[in-house]
């Protein structure tokens, strides 16, 4: 496939998504105006399809960073409250945890139900850490097959423009190393922040590097009364049980095909719960025969990614909670509160099953090793000239009878579930 062929960076072609030729007035009339300067978010407007932009404040074109003043974390034996990872040659007796003086190193699993995006997540995550507002990265692949998963997946995503297929087989454990230089950047240590530049104006450097494994599984895994479950669902539950941290990859848009107004509009009516909750118990079970239970909780912290945010039901229900502002950065939405989203979505859907995996979240895991995101691993088109428009919002078009990016993919918070079980978080 041939990605020039028929692509170009240029404005995608209006779709059936596409409301401004539609006759009635658009959701999203407040974002036509220039965004506000950076202070508190004004009042709602009266009209119930109105709603306020707030511009992230947090990187203005210009604008000095503030000094960030973050300790590295990692969870506290026994339920006790997180520790500080010591610095940079900072001497410690406390020992690294277990994961991480394990020959893989640290590993992270990555969870999610049938074509909730997981493969998506991993092509966008090796060039989403090239934003500068991380700092400095690299990616070393541990070994060839690693090396080659990970290049067939960006081939696809970024050069075809098209989505990786869904995950049919179990891959073999995807094994990385990142390394990289947060120095200057919200996520630098304390003591980076305290020598923040050195001798002839160049940010203090603060590097950081950590093993990941990732086990590609197809979705089907993760229901275990399927099939392909029974079969596989002892391995998945023993590698979440070891892996001690988890990125679920939660499929929001999946409530409005199966619990939408218009009922399931496929044939595979199951819900997100039945990707998570029998795992999870899983898990409990085993952590507990093993005698690993932190109190009545898990030792494990968990990433969840409301994924395909960029999705027009998601999208849009985001934008009437009044949940979304544009970064003044990046031109792109982004959702100013990723929990608050995640319990709108239960809301909206009281009949469906988020409400049970946000009561089994709440039930098994200690708050602060839980972490929500609201991630997209394609993004928004973005015009050069005029900006983001939210009447035409999304970069995915249909070419030729197939899905394709009108230009190179922008992923919105991919990095971020992948920093936080890593202790980082970026200061607010």
């Amino acid at each position: 496939m041939n990605d020039r062929d028929d692509v170009t960076e240029s404005e995608p072609r209006q779709s059936g998504r596409s409301r401004a030729d539609s006759g009635r007035k658009s959701l999203y009339a407040a974002f036509d105006q220039h965004p506000a300067l950076p202070g508190p978010a004004p009042a709602p407007a009266p009209p119930p399809t109105t709603f306020p932009v707030q511009e992230d404040a947090r990187v203005a074109d210009g604008a000095e960073q503030p000094s960030p003043s973050l300790p590295r974390t990692r969870p506290g034996p026994g339920g006790e409250p997180p520790v500080k990872w010591p610095e940079a040659g900072e001497e410690t007796a406390d020992p690294p945890p277990a994961e991480e003086s394990e020959p893989g190193g640290p590993t992270i699993t990555l969870w999610g139900g049938i074509g909730s995006g997981k493969s998506t997540l991993l092509a966008a995550l090796t060039r989403a850490l090239m934003d500068p507002v991380y700092g400095s990265w690299n990616v070393f692949p541990e070994d060839h097959s690693s090396k080659q998963y990970l290049s067939d997946l960006a081939h696809t995503f970024y050069r075809e423009r098209v989505f990786p297929s869904a995950t049919q087989d179990e891959q073999l454990p995807v094994r990385l190393t990142l390394v990289g230089d947060v120095g200057g950047t919200p996520y630098a240590s304390r003591s980076a922040g305290r020598r923040r530049w050195r001798r002839g104006g160049q940010p203090a450097r603060d590097v950081l590097e950590f093993r990941v494994r990732l086990r590609d599984m197809p979705g089907e895994a993760f229901d275990l009364r399927s099939d392909m479950g029974a079969l596989m669902g002892p391995r998945l539950v023993t590698d979440l049980a070891d892996s001690r941290a988890m990125v679920y990859v939660l499929d929001a848009a999946r409530e409005w095909r199966v619990n939408g107004a218009d009922g399931p509009v496929d044939e595979d009516e199951r819900q997100s719960a039945d990707f998570f909750t029998e795992v999870l118990d899983g898990v409990a079970t085993e952590i507990a025969i093993r005698g690993q239970r932190d109190g009545h909780r898990l030792p494990h912290s968990i990433a969840v990614c409301l994924a395909k945010f960029d999705d027009d039901d998601v999208f849009r229900f985001a934008c009437e909670h009044g949940n979304v502002r544009l970064n003044p950065r990046t031109g792109q939405p982004e959702a100013i509160d990723a929990e608050r989203l995640f319990d709108d979505l239960c809301d909206r859907f009281p009949h469906g099953s988020l409400g049970e995996i946000r009561n089994q979240i709440g039930r098994y895991f200690v708050p602060e090793r839980v972490g929500y995101f609201v991630c997209s691993a394609v993004g928004f088109w973005v015009d050069p000239d005029r900006g983001f428009d939210f009447d035409n919002p999304s970069l995915v078009n249909a070419v030729d009878d197939k899905v394709r990016f009108v230009a190179p993919p922008r992923p919105v918070n991919v990095m971020e579930p992948f920093l936080f079980l890593r202790g980082l978080s970026r200061q607010r």
